[in-house]
């Protein structure tokens, strides 16, 4: 039996991929979800700064960038379906540990594990959705998207009751560790069918190990709007609570209000991804999502306390759609599994890396200045650079048009589209 009939035999039901992928996703953030109600109590046992406090967030973020890469690398040997079992184990060790923690070093360390595990799994995550999802992608993504979101809102609204209820902030944090860990258990259960219609492919196999497209002007201007984007998603993730408690807010009504911004990342994260699968353009959603980023922050620095419920939910709704898109370009971009993980990995590793210089921004300018109020302007000029770069993606696009002199590899499609 020819090796693509073999792969169409034992290929797992669409239904069964989108629900594993569904978990994958919700695990993927709440770990970071979970801090930011929880950020006083950490402080006042810790005695941290807010410069010392955004670390919890930068750090993993950090570890995201940085690892991203080296993802592809163990993905070219061991198979990325194997890649991201290892690392979803990562990622449930590193909560489980905080139940021990007695100390903000020990706490940093379980962050940065934790950002190794996300960032390895969410580069590898465009790549295993192009070939196990292919007839979907665009829905597979968004729901994707949509369960990451999820994650982090409900790890945010239940962290104050669950630390009441369990005794404290350390018992709060470390049960995603057992939430990540049932999510190990599924997929590990999954990976001998999963691998088996995995690309054998060696060309492929080759490509994998190739350089990132750094040369390909796609793939650079995929990565910055995606890094603008995550630098300021990032930074609502950190500081959107806190905020709300600085100007008076109860912290379970600033909790209910951080929870509010990622579920309205919810509608537009599956949303906006389901139109891609119906239009070629990009640029009209992708407007979309930065315009409403942009008066989100408007009304953050001109009234957060009067129009606080529409402040968070445009700057939800922008930031949440932008990242589902950004994964969207990636898929566009890209003609092989091969192809969109290495995209992927670049993407990732550099907006991770800067992404995780927004907290600090917004710490440190609180530090500064004694409010968010400058931090949340800096945001705002973000993200017109953001809107002014939108025209450059027109459709057609791909990281194959970067080298137009170097021929392709055999059994390469690079007519893109």
């Amino acid at each position: 039996m020819p090796p693509a009939q073999a792969g169409a035999h034992i290929r797992l039901p669409a239904w069964l991929l989108v629900s594993i992928v569904a978990a994958i996703g919700f695990n993927l953030r709440a770990t970071l979800g979970a801090i930011p109600p929880l950020l006083d109590s950490i402080g006042e046992d810790l005695v941290l700064s807010a410069s010392t406090a955004a670390l919890l967030t930068s750090v993993p973020i950090l570890c995201m960038g940085l690892f991203a890469p080296v993802s592809q690398l163990v993905a070219a040997r061991i198979g990325a379906e194997g890649t991201a079992a290892i690392l979803l184990g990562v990622l449930a060790v590193s909560s489980l540990m905080r139940f021990w923690v007695g100390s903000i070093e020990t706490l940093l360390f379980s962050t940065a594990l934790a950002g190794i595990g996300m960032g390895g799994i969410s580069s590898l995550m465009p790549g295993l959705i192009f070939h196990h999802l292919p007839r979907i992608p665009g829905a597979a993504t968004g729901v994707y998207s949509m369960a990451m979101a999820g994650g982090v809102a409900i790890a945010a609204w239940i962290a104050g009751p669950t630390a009441d209820l369990l005794g404290g902030w350390r018992p709060a944090l470390a049960l995603w560790g057992l939430a990540a860990g049932i999510t190990t258990i599924c997929w590990s259960a999954l990976l001998p069918r999963l691998s088996a219609a995995a690309p054998r492919d060696p060309v492929l196999q080759g490509v994998a190990r190739g350089r990132l497209p750094w040369h390909s002007p796609t793939a650079r201007r995929i990565t910055t709007f995606t890094t603008l984007n995550m630098l300021i998603g990032f930074s609502g993730v950190a500081w959107i609570a806190p905020t709300f408690v600085h100007h008076g807010f109860s912290p379970q009504h600033a909790a209910g209000l951080f929870a509010l911004f990622q579920i309205i990342q919810l509608g537009a994260m599956l949303s906006l991804p389901l139109l891609t699968d119906f239009t070629r353009d990009r640029r009209p959603l992708l407007a979309l999502t930065v315009v409403s980023t942009g008066t989100g922050l408007s009304l953050m620095v001109l009234a957060p306390t009067t129009l606080a419920l529409p402040a968070v939910m445009l700057f939800g709704t922008g930031v949440g759609g932008a990242s589902s898109l950004a994964l969207i370009l990636i898929q566009d971009a890209t003609s092989t599994q091969s192809e969109a993980g290495r995209l992927g990995a670049m993407v990732l590793s550099v907006s991770f890396l800067a992404g995780a210089a927004g907290p600090l921004l917004l710490g440190s300018m609180r530090d500064l200045t004694g409010g968010f109020t400058a931090g949340y302007g800096i945001l705002l000029m973000l993200s017109v650079a953001c809107l002014a770069m939108l025209p450059v993606f027109r459709p057609g696009r791909t990281v194959n048009d970067v080298l137009p002199h170097t021929p392709p590899l055999p059994g390469i499609d690079t007519a893109g589209g």
